[in-house]
């Protein structure tokens, strides 16, 4: 399994490989990426393995629909 770190160079490669190309949607979509899970690994000093991007979208919007949490 990937780190935080792993996961933020390769955003930030294929970052600078968008903006190369000038494929400005993805580039904004890869800064939204890296800028969201610094953010996760700020709330969350201790983790170490790259949470996918739902746990981080999650993570961010506790009250989204997507990621309530039933108990049967």
């Amino acid at each position: 399994m990937a780190t935080i770190q792993d996961q933020l160079q390769v955003y930030r490669v294929e970052l600078a490989d968008a903006q190369g190309k000038g494929d400005q949607a993805i580039a904004r979509k890869l800064e939204q990426h890296i800028k969201n899970l610094e953010e996760y690994q700020q709330r969350h000093p201790e983790a170490t393995d790259a949470p996918s991007p739902l746990e981080v979208f999650c993570d961010l919007n506790p009250s989204n629909m997507n990621c309530r949490v039933y108990d049967d």
